[in-house]
């Protein structure tokens, strides 16, 4: 039975830096900044282009989910976090939602980290979910739809300000500025009464996905 959850051990040669039987254990916060560095990571491998497409191109949650993130995982990236923390063992455990969620910002970082983005974001025609997904949208998670739909409402709003914010290390001075900056948008793009309860990792997920998929749509061919 597959688990539900990606479990990798990492095994560095760090015998000058760490006792060999030391297993690190990582915070919570600073399991958030080592996920955008091995996001980062995997995005920058060739080999591995087709196998996050793939992921992220299967419906959150159905059979192919946890097969598609395995094969999208890469071991290297995982070691490097490894030896970023100078620890002879690593554990780290990824539910493949979670990794998912971090691709999309890496992807943009990748894409348009350096290059800016791209005008005209905000005057997009809607971007359709079926051409998203290679299977049935009527399938995605109850929850990914608002979600998406947040995301998208603030990008289109505030592109400057969503692109500031996934160029932030996770948890600074710096993510806490731009969340600030954000606010406004967030209050547009949520209707009167509505709720929604989010964490910045999520929130980073969010506008993530609709960066990129937005700015790739804006990009001049």
């Amino acid at each position: 039975m597959l688990s539900s959850s990606i479990q990798a051990i990492m095994l560095a040669v760090l015998a000058s830096l760490a006792p060999a039987a030391l297993a690190q254990e990582v915070p919570a916060n600073e399991a958030q900044i080592e996920l955008a560095g091995y996001a980062d990571c995997v995005v920058s491998k060739k080999a591995f282009k087709k196998p996050v497409d793939t992921f992220l191109r299967t419906i959150p949650d159905n059979a192919d989910f946890f097969p598609a993130s395995m094969k999208a995982a890469d071991m290297t990236c995982l070691n490097a976090a490894a030896v970023r923390r100078r620890a002879a063992k690593l554990e780290m455990k990824l539910q493949p939602a979670t990794f998912r969620e971090a691709l999309y910002p890496a992807l943009y970082r990748r894409e348009f980290g350096k290059r800016g983005v791209p005008s005209g974001i905000e005057s997009l025609e809607p971007l359709t979910l079926a051409s998203e997904f290679d299977g049935d949208v009527s399938a995605l998670p109850p929850t990914y739809r608002p979600g998406r739909a947040l995301g998208d409402c603030v990008a289109r709003k505030a592109p400057q300000p969503s692109h500031a914010l996934l160029m932030t290390k996770p948890f600074s001075s710096e993510e806490t500025a731009a969340v600030d900056s954000l606010k406004p948008s967030l209050a547009l793009c949520l209707s009167d009464g509505q709720a929604v309860r989010f964490t910045r990792p999520s929130l980073r997920a969010y506008l993530g996905e609709a960066m990129y998929k937005l700015a790739l749509k804006a990009r001049p061919a």
